[in-house]
């Protein structure tokens, strides 16, 4: 049974693209199907390849490359971040670029340690604040923000992926 043993934190390795993006196809699509139009989900999945993650993290400095949830052998998880991408966030603003963890394994806890992990990153590269953005009618996620310590700042965004478009909200957190 997934989760129920320890699991380990750990910087991702080349080794680990085709774990990464079994997690990013299956937490993606499950968290949100029937929350977003079926074209978005298509488009979405189509970016979680292991080619995709492979040269990710080929080129990703040691100190910025993933954090992977790893059970046994299995990574069950993943999150990373950097400089925030929205230009009306200065340079002390960071962001969780990515956040999965397989389905089997939502309420374990595992989310809110890869979130943590970002965190640390994000405040030893100086970012004073973090900001990540959550689909509007992903209540669990949002749900999950909230209780972490994150809030919706008040900005929203639509975001498109092929003919399809989804509203986001961000939300902020300080990390000092």
């Amino acid at each position: 049974m997934p989760c129920e043993g320890p699991v380990h934190m750990r910087r991702a390795t080349t080794e680990d693209a085709a774990g990464i993006a079994q997690v990013h196809a299956d937490g993606w699509q499950r968290a949100h199907e029937g929350l977003v139009p079926d074209e978005y989900l298509r488009c979405k999945a189509s970016r979680g390849h292991a080619e995709f993650w492979r040269e990710e993290l080929e080129i990703e400095a040691p100190d910025r490359k993933p954090w992977v949830a790893v059970d046994e052998d299995r990574i069950i998880g993943f999150a990373d971040g950097g400089i925030a991408r929205d230009d009306d966030l200065d340079s002390r603003t960071g962001e969780v670029y990515t956040l999965f963890v397989t389905p089997e394994c939502w309420e374990k806890g595992i989310r809110s340690k890869l979130v943590d992990h970002v965190a640390r990153d994000l405040r030893a590269h100086d970012f004073q604040r973090a900001v990540f953005w959550v689909i509007a009618s992903d209540e669990v996620m949002r749900r999950f923000a909230e209780y972490a310590g994150w809030r919706p700042d008040g900005t929203t965004r639509h975001e498109v992926c092929g003919d399809a478009e989804v509203a986001e909200l961000r939300y902020a957190r300080e990390l000092v």
